[in-house]
């Protein structure tokens, strides 16, 4: 019946493989796993990316194994009852008052939920595997001694570790003593940054909540992703180039994921919880069609900008064919008047008022150095080039801009220490600026994720 259950799993949008199912039959092998409940729990740490696929999770996993189809009964509870599972435990019960008509059918269902859904994964890992301990034992400046490491086919470890609990920062220190020491590559195991191990860096293994470092995604329960093909990082403050393209798109793919598809009904859900023993079932009011939609204003003026124009376009190209984004791309010479462009030749003016007309859930990011006379950013008539010119200053602009998108911040390709010489202090008073680096676009994204827009 396992088997069969990432087929399932597609059906409610959620991804699983064989290493899923061999990942969760190796915890049932050490014990780890004990229950339908424990099954559940260690599931959805293999299986959820986030917090919003808990409840489809939850769905699908009801549907696969106790046959409450939730999604042909109008309420949960409709459901439910009408699921064999339910029905069988049913008749195991003396008290539940059926013989004397009366049926307190929330109460049975509470108590039905509380049994067959009750877990213990969290003791076990707490018990088993504690990742303090771990690390207590673990010397981060052990040296390494290359061929140490058997050659031939990845070796899984059979251990699991939850890092959770661990902060992050220490997490990279640790992480960089171990690379200062770090020869060749390293499969299994719980110390070296490598593969099919348990330490907290590294991809492909049986470590949780660390720092994905390189390889594809396995469990999905990195808290952090560094995107170089070696053993260790790139460095995440360097420009944009075509060798940290990988890495700035896992950051920005985050994009895809600040909104769900559906509008949830908060008091719904609530209720629902409560009467689900505190399982939090999503209720949706209705489906909805809107994808995120990004645009890029892009200053290619001038052979200064042109290498990161290239490199921006690539990045979100890339981006557009992934995922589900629109995206659109317009273009300006050092500072944003009256008009931008819609051509990467700046022969087809846009104006900025028709800008404006775009709807305001949009993804902004403007990209320039902001490597321009103060007077070109502040004063009327200060565009440096004729057609430019207007009346209105390009920092009002910006401000216009700003009220009119609030999901808007300015990608600057200058090392940060340079901005001082430049306009940017104007321009971030008017919006946020970022490094035009990889945890510059992740900065960008997690400010957006700040933003409450009614």
């Amino acid at each position: 019946m396992l088997d069969s259950f990432p087929h399932t799993l597609k059906q409610f949008g959620l991804y699983a493989d064989a290493r899923t199912l061999m990942d969760l039959l190796k915890l049932a092998e050490q014990g780890v796993i004990d229950s339908l409940g424990s099954l559940h729990d260690a599931g959805r740490h293999l299986v959820c990316k986030g917090r919003r696929d808990f409840g489809p999770y939850t769905l699908a996993f009801w549907e696969h194994f106790l046959g409450i189809d939730v999604r042909n009964h109008p309420t949960v509870d409709g459901a439910i009852r009408n699921a064999p599972a339910f029905e069988h435990w049913l008749q195991q019960q003396t008290d539940t008052g059926i013989a004397e008509g009366l049926v307190d059918w929330r109460s049975l269902i509470d108590r039905f939920l509380n049994e067959v859904m009750s877990s213990r994964l969290g003791e076990h890992l707490r018990r088993e595997i504690d990742a303090r301990e771990h690390l207590l034992h673990d010397n981060p400046d052990l040296e390494d001694r290359p061929g140490a490491d058997p050659d031939g086919p990845p070796r899984p470890s059979d251990t699991m570790i939850d890092y959770s609990q661990i902060p992050m920062e220490e997490l990279l220190e640790r992480m960089q003593r171990v690379a200062d020491q770090q020869k060749s590559k390293h499969s299994g195991g719980g110390h070296w940054i490598g593969s099919h191990g348990h330490s907290p860096y590294g991809h492909s293994g049986s470590g949780l909540h660390g720092i994905r470092v390189g390889g594809a995604g396995h469990a999905g329960s990195a808290r952090k992703v560094l995107g170089d093909p070696g053993f260790f990082p790139v460095d995440l403050d360097a420009p944009l180039n075509d060798d940290t393209l990988d890495a700035a798109l896992q950051a920005l793919k985050d994009l895809q994921e600040m909104h769900p598809d559906r509008r949830l009904n908060v008091p719904e859900t609530v209720e629902q919880a409560g009467r689900n023993a505190g399982i939090v079932i999503p209720r949706f009011q209705k489906e909805q069609e809107d994808r995120i939609k990004v645009m890029l204003v892009l200053d290619n003026g001038g052979s200064s900008m042109w290498a990161h124009v290239h490199v921006v376009q690539q990045l979100f190209s890339k981006m557009k064919r992934r995922f589900t984004q629109d995206l659109c791309s317009f273009y300006f010479h050092n500072a944003v008047y009256a008009q931008v462009y819609e051509d990467e030749a700046r022969r087809k003016p846009l104006p900025l008022r028709k800008l404006l007309d775009y709807n305001p859930d949009y993804r902004v990011f403007i990209v320039g150095d902001a490597y321009m006379a103060a007077h070109e950013m502040l004063a009327p008539f200060g565009a440096i080039e004729y057609r430019e010119e207007s009346p209105v200053p390009s920092i009002q602009q910006l401000r216009e801009l700003r009220d009119h998108f609030p999901y808007l911040c300015w990608l600057n390709p200058t090392p940060e220490r340079y901005w001082a010489r430049t306009v940017a202090p104007f321009v971030q008073q008017v919006m946020p600026m970022y490094p035009l680096t990889v945890r510059g676009l992740t900065d960008a994204i997690r400010g957006f994720e700040s933003i409450t827009h009614f």
